[in-house]
């Protein structure tokens, strides 16, 4: 609030019509002829209805509907479709709203905002201002002054919370007009470390958003070689190390993994970025020691999360899914969690990262980690081990973590022993009381399945047939009675898919409650 007030005063100050017009001197008017677009994530069809859509040409509009309009993306769009008549729509459009004078208050001058239209604005300039007038032009260049001026005064009032976007923003404009980058460039080299962990994996743990991220890389690495600007070496290395990365978050059906907000709505995109460097192997991350755990042979994939929330990057974005796991053979998935909405701006919904959408413990129908309004975590396990071993044929994983320690004085333990030879997971799951005579608590063991498979439970409900869509035959066993439930699948970040769940359930007031179950496939 202190921060806003501060911008509020600064922004009157500086970007006031006298002075204004002082700063402005500096900056010649150009037709910014540019655009680094690398790999675009962005719906087009949406965008095509806002770019053509009435209503944002009438009256000014701060609901969370009319967010992407407020990124300008929708240009993006334009230029593609061409035309004259588009060109005049979409400098009409810009003119429009720099007209409305959007409140600086609002959540329309959020630095995240200010930069994608600065880019936005920059990237398509030889498109919407081909046929502008002299006067229009020089418009159209203080528009793109006024962004500079407001995310360079954000930027000071916040340095630590900058995104990679923004300073990809900054680092075009001054590069265009030769002001200095030093700062820049070591904002730069900050934020790969702060982004990026010790396995080369995006601290988000989100697949999409990690593929992202190697996509603003290249962008940025393009803008320093078009401008003969040498690229800091790390930008380079951790291209290389991030995209070795994603080379394993995909599973055996082509499909990118589940985890964190993840989805398949951009798996083109990200099956693009995949394919730009063909020479590099996938990096293993069977024997991490925190993250996403990953196994993979010739027709077997395994996905286990042991991450633990230890950063405010990871904190606003993590599921509540620790523990939880995914299965792909063959061309198929067959374990999974359920997936998220994709929604790049406003509110997901809250129930996809619940601990009950992923396939992991839960106890007492409780999240793993307290899940609260303003994106962050009230109660999140504080201690996550990972443990792996790992012989000829066999790899096991042992993790533990204390999500439940607080209000149910419990530790749950997951081993996930699998075989090297066929396609085939034991797991054993614990509930460990951590004082004597706790109270009974509840516990489901989740097995989300995909809407490929279809599933019949045997007659002494402690084994589940399943069958494919390619027809792989598949058994999942357990000691306790099984259940099948009704479950969800999001895959496409768009169409809820009916879907079915295994499900082990029980009542625990033992020191240690240990339900061992199975799934493998059958020999056809």
């Amino acid at each position: 609030m202190i921060n806003k007030i501060i911008f509020l005063f600064f922004n009157f100050f500086y970007n006031n019509k006298i002075i204004f017009d002082i700063r402005k001197k500096k900056f010649d008017i150009i037709d910014y002829n540019y655009d680094f677009i690398n790999i675009s994530f962005e719906n087009l069809s949406e965008l095509k209805k806002i770019f053509f859509s009435k209503k944002y040409l009438n009256n000014r509009f701060y609901d969370e509907n009319s967010i992407s309009y407020h990124y300008f993306e929708w240009l993006y769009a334009a230029k593609k479709i061409g035309g004259l008549k588009n060109i005049s729509l979409a400098k009409k459009h810009i003119f429009n709203w720099h007209i409305k004078k959007y409140r600086l208050s609002s959540f329309v001058w959020e630095k995240n905002f200010v930069a994608k239209r600065l880019i936005n604005l920059i990237y398509n300039f030889d498109y919407y201002a081909v046929s502008a007038t002299k006067e229009e032009k020089k418009i159209l260049n203080i528009i793109i002054l006024k962004h500079y001026f407001i995310l360079n005064l954000l930027i000071k009032l916040n340095k630590n919370d900058v995104s990679i976007e923004i300073t990809k923003a900054m680092f075009l404009f001054h590069l265009i007009h030769k002001l200095e980058t030093s700062e820049i460039v070591k904002k730069l080299n900050k934020q790969l470390n702060e982004n990026i962990n010790q396995n080369g994996m995006h601290k988000s743990m989100n697949p999409c958003t990690h593929a992202e991220f190697i996509n603003h890389l290249y962008e940025i690495k393009n803008i320093c070689l078009f401008f003969n600007f040498v690229p800091p070496k790390e930008i380079e290395f951790q291209i290389t190390n991030m995209s070795a990365v994603l080379k394993n978050l995909f599973h055996k059906d082509g499909m990118i993994a589940l985890f964190n907000g993840s989805n398949n709505a951009n798996i083109e995109s990200i099956t693009k970025i995949n394919k730009l460097i063909n020479d590099i192997t996938a990096k293993n991350l069977a024997k991490i020691k925190n993250g996403l755990a990953i196994f993979e042979n010739n027709k077997f994939k395994v996905f286990f999360d042991a991450i633990k929330p230890d950063s405010k990057l990871l904190n606003q974005n993590l599921h509540a899914g620790t523990l939880g796991f995914e299965m792909s053979c063959d061309k198929e998935k067959i374990i999974t969690n359920c997936g998220s909405v994709e929604k790049r701006i406003g509110k997901k919904p809250e129930y996809l990262r619940f601990s009950a959408a992923h396939s992991t413990i839960i106890l007492n129908n409780t999240n793993i980690s307290e899940l609260v309004e303003k994106k962050s975590y009230k109660r999140i396990p504080k201690i996550i081990l990972l443990y792996n071993e790992e012989t000829e044929n066999i790899l096991s994983w042992s993790a533990t973590h204390d999500g439940y320690m607080d209000n149910f004085r419990r530790i749950i333990k997951r081993k996930l022993i699998i075989s090297k030879n066929y396609p085939t997971i034991n797991g054993e799951d614990s509930i460990i009381c951590h004082k004597l005579n706790s109270k009974k608590a509840l516990y489901n063991i989740r097995f989300h399945l995909t809407p490929i498979c279809t599933c019949l439970l045997t007659n002494n409900q402690k084994s589940v047939l399943i069958k494919t869509k390619l027809n792989q035959s598949w058994i999942f066993s357990s000691e306790n009675k099984l259940k099948l439930e009704e479950s969800i699948y999001i895959n496409n970040g768009k169409r809820v898919e009916r879907t079915k769940q295994i499900v082990i359930s029980g009542y625990t007031s033992l020191p240690k409650k240990i339900e061992k179950w199975s799934i493998s496939k059958i020999n056809t």
